[in-house]
This record gives structure tokens, C-alpha cells and sequence, in this order.
């Protein structure tokens, strides 16, 4: 029995040597070669994995071999938590099967419970403001993606939720989120000298500016989108603030993102739509035209249904308060699309929620985009199953944010 017991250890001792001859940069190459999926296991096995899994020369030539992956983050609001949790959408292959889940990673206590701007910059995920007991914070967080780690970086000149952000150049662009007479309206974050410098004030801001739900990057200029789904933009190239335009009122519309120049949305029925960039930019009497993604009409029930959107304490409250006055009864969660899009390498990513019995089940699909003859867009889907299942009876769970990073 002392033969076979010491077997394992002979090995585990052969195996530690034989790594300890592996100089970094062969070390390093063999790593960049494994998914990113596997480094949380590897750097287990010792100090020197843990160490190379997470230095910037993995990163490095992952880029340069081409292997680099694209991952999409989500983060969630679970009752009875009201704290963000953070999840990583993987794909997994089990007994010659597909299916995807959402695996959870490191959390970070102070992160404020709503009203955040996201956006991704290199390999990292900012968390921009938000709402901290209905108070507006300056405080900015960052989510190291190659670690899992959090840390707090330097704080916004002015507090801010729900404001629209974007990056331009290596720059992080942060617009309105603050009443909207304030002096500071935008701000630019700079990661390489760690600081940030107020814009140029913009000259005619407007009472609904401060009302932001949505913000996208188009043409090296950062859009912010208001709550009657009118654009106003600031150009840092040319140090300028413009207003844009507003679509054709076809249901309440969230999440815009650019995917493959052009712009995309969801409706409240569930309806996935697009324009082309440049209608941004019409003249107000022209109006933007939104078309229908074509072969995704069996998804909008499903869609239509969802709840999975949390709206915030602030906008439900501005509308409770309003709503007598435009003669509409509802709830504003049965106003709004409660799906969530978002994109990923050029496709589209869809969450939604579904009851089943006594279980709530947040589902996820992935849609890729074809442009056909006569200008239409199809939708196809890619892959579609339940990533998480929890229980609905305490409350829905909410898809906060969702955000794809390559490394």
C-alpha cells in the first residue's frame, strides 16, 4: 500500500520539476494556447502559473497568435440580494452536447445596485457612477477581466447615474447622468494618466437631457439617448456637442448598439429592429426608419413577455409620478422592452426570463446578422438554451448590464 500511495506524490514532484524547466516565455506560449476558461485551474497547480495567467505578456501573445477569445460579462441583480453579481456567458461541450451557462466570478461589494454606465476598454470593464441608498456617487470601479480582480480608480468630478458613456480614441466619454444645468455636463477619463478633465460646456441643454437610457459610439462620436428615444452627441475630435434625431415611434425602444455599422434595438413587443448610422444625423422632419430583423418573429412572445430589465427606483418614481398626467394607467415595466440586447463578436446576444412552475428561468441566444438582397437583415440563431435557473416567488432576477471583452 506504501507503493501506491507515494505513486501520486513521485508524480506530482516530477510534474513540478518539469515546469520549473520550462523558461517563461516557452511557459507562456503553451498558455496562450489554452482557454481562458481553463486559467482559473491552472493557476492552482502553483505560484508560477498563477503568476504568468495573469501577466500582461500572456495577453500579449494571445493577440499576436491570434488566439484571443471573446467573452461576454454579465452582471445580475438575484433576490434576495440586492448586490450585482458578476457571471461570464461560457459555452461548454458535455457528452457531445452544447449548451451555455453563466459561471460566476469575484463580485464587488461596493458596487452601487443600479443606475451604472459600462463600458469596456482594453481588458477591463469600468463601472461609472450609479445609484448608492438613491444617491448619485462619483465613484468609478474597474473590473480587471484577465484576474477577476476589482480595484477603485479615480473618482468623476461630478456625481452621476444613468449617464451615457462611451470611448473614443482610449478615452472613456461620460455624458449627462447630473441635472441638467450643470456646469460639468461631460466629462473624459484618461487611463494613462489616470485623471479626469471636464468638456466644453454644451451650449443648449434641455430638461429631458438629464433623462439618459441608452448611449452608443458612432463616427468617433459619443451618443447619449434620451427617454423620448431623441439623440444628442459630443464630438471629440472636433470639441463639439450636436444633437441628433429621433425615430419613428414604434413601441418604447432600449438598448441601441452598433453592430457592423449599423444601429440596433428592441422593442416592447419583442421586435429586434435596425436603421442605418448616418439617419442619426438626419434632420429632425426626416425622422429615423427603423426596420424589422427579419426571422425572429417565433422569439417575440418570449420577448414581449420578459421582466428581466431593472428600470431603476428613479425613472419608476419619475413615472408614477407622471403618468396620471399623459393618461396612461400602466406599469412602466409593462411599458418597456424587459429583454436585453446586447452584442458580441458581430452578433447579437439576447436575454430574456421565463416562468416555468415554480421556477424562473433566464434564457440567452446567440443571433448572427445577414444582410440579403434588397437590404434586408436575417437573424439567425446560433445557438439558444437556459443559462441559470432561480426562483421567481421572491422577486425576478434582473439582467443589469452585459458586456463583451476580448482577450
Amino acid at each position: 500500500m506504501s507503493n501506491i500511495e507515494e505513486a501520486p506524490h513521485k508524480k506530482r514532484k516530477v510534474e513540478a520539476s518539469l515546469e520549473s524547466l520550462l523558461p517563461d516565455d516557452v511557459a507562456i506560449s503553451c498558455l496562450a494556447r489554452v482557454s481562458r476558461l481553463e486559467y482559473a485551474a491552472l493557476s492552482l497547480a502553483s505560484k508560477s502559473y498563477r503568476s504568468l495567467v495573469s501577466s500582461p505578456e500572456l495577453y500579449k501573445t494571445r493577440s499576436l497568435m491570434g488566439r484571443t477569445e471573446t467573452y461576454v460579462y454579465v452582471c445580475l441583480r438575484t433576490p434576495p440580494d440586492s448586490n450585482p453579481r458578476w457571471y461570464i456567458l461560457r459555452r461548454r461541450e458535455i457528452l457531445n452536447a452544447s449548451f451555455s451557462d453563466l459561471m460566476p466570478i469575484p463580485s464587488c461589494p461596493s458596487q452601487p445596485p443600479e443606475a451604472s454606465s459600462v463600458v469596456v476598454l482594453d481588458w477591463g470593464i469600468y463601472v461609472i457612477g450609479g445609484l448608492i441608498k438613491g444617491k448619485p456617487t462619483s465613484k468609478v470601479l474597474l473590473l480587471d477581466c484577465r484576474t477577476h480582480t476589482w480595484r477603485q480608480v479615480p473618482s468623476m468630478r461630478v456625481t452621476r447615474a444613468s449617464a451615457a458613456a462611451g470611448v473614443v480614441d482610449g478615452k472613456i466619454y461620460v455624458l449627462g447622468g447630473c441635472k441638467f444645468d450643470e456646469k460639468n455636463w461631460g466629462e473624459v477619463f484618461d487611463p494613462k494618466t489616470q485623471t479626469w478633465d471636464t468638456l466644453p460646456p454644451m451650449p443648449d441643454t434641455k430638461k429631458r437631457d438629464q433623462y439618459i437610457h441608452d448611449s452608443l459610439v458612432r463616427d468617433q462620436k459619443v451618443y447619449a439617448v434620451d427617454g423620448t428615444d431623441r439623440t444628442l452627441y459630443y464630438s471629440p475630435s472636433l470639441g463639439q456637442w450636436g444633437r441628433g434625431n429621433r425615430g419613428e415611434v414604434i413601441g418604447n425602444r432600449r438598448d441601441w448598439c452598433m453592430i457592423d455599422n449599423l444601429i440596433f434595438f428592441l422593442t416592447r413587443n419583442g421586435t429586434v429592429i435596425w436603421c442605418e448610422p448616418d439617419e442619426l444625423d438626419w434632420r429632425e422632419t426626416e425622422g429615423m426608419v427603423s426596420k424589422e430583423v427579419k426571422g425572429l418573429g417565433f422569439l417575440k412572445k418570449s420577448l414581449s413577455c420578459s421582466r428581466l430589465v431593472h428600470f431603476g427606483e428613479q425613472i419608476v418614481n419619475l413615472w408614477e409620478k407622471y403618468k396620471i398626467k399623459f393618461g396612461r394607467p400602466q406599469k412602466l415595466i409593462d411599458l418597456l422592452p424587459g429583454a436585453r440586447l446586447s452584442n458580441s463578436g458581430g452578433n447579437i446576444v439576447l436575454f430574456w426570463d421565463v416562468i416555468e412552475g415554480d421556477h424562473l428561468e433566464i434564457w440567452c441566444a446567440e443571433i448572427s446578422l445577414e444582410r440579403r438582397q434588397g437590404g434586408e437583415i436575417w437573424g439567425n440563431i446560433e445557438w439558444s438554451n437556459a443559462v441559470m435557473t432561480v426562483d421567481p416567488f421572491l422577486d425576478r432576477s434582473k439582467v443589469l448590464y452585459s458586456a463583451s471583452v476580448t482577450l
